[in-house]
């Protein structure tokens, strides 16, 4: 499972909470750039917040099944696909049909 997929996808759902909301406020500060995830933990604003958030996904992982882990995975990784799909991959450059033997009225002058 690709971790930054699945960072970027719980960010940009994060990032569409309520103006106001702290989750959201910190997802829109590191999508933008304006904050990495690290300073974000290690500030007064979110710190808290990320510590407490952690801690209650430690405790979940840690009193689930190894199915219900793989399930949470396999969800996680369907849900990077839907919120953050992989780029596109760019197309082939179409041969160029400009002929260079047809020339212009005003080539001559």
């Amino acid at each position: 499972m690709d971790e930054q997929r699945v960072l970027r996808s719980v960010l940009r759902l994060l990032s569409t909470g309520a103006p106001r909301d702290p989750a959201a406020e910190m997802a829109r500060e590191v999508l933008s750039g304006r904050m990495s995830l690290r300073d974000a933990g290690n500030s007064a604003a979110y710190g808290e917040m990320i510590t407490q958030a952690v801690a209650d996904a430690v405790a979940a992982v840690e009193a689930a099944s190894p199915e219900q882990r793989a399930e949470a995975e396999a969800a996680l990784a369907g849900a990077a696909s839907v919120l953050d799909p992989p780029p596109e991959r760019p197309h082939a450059p179409v041969e160029d049909d400009w002929d260079e033997s047809v020339t212009s009225p005003w080539d001559d002058r």
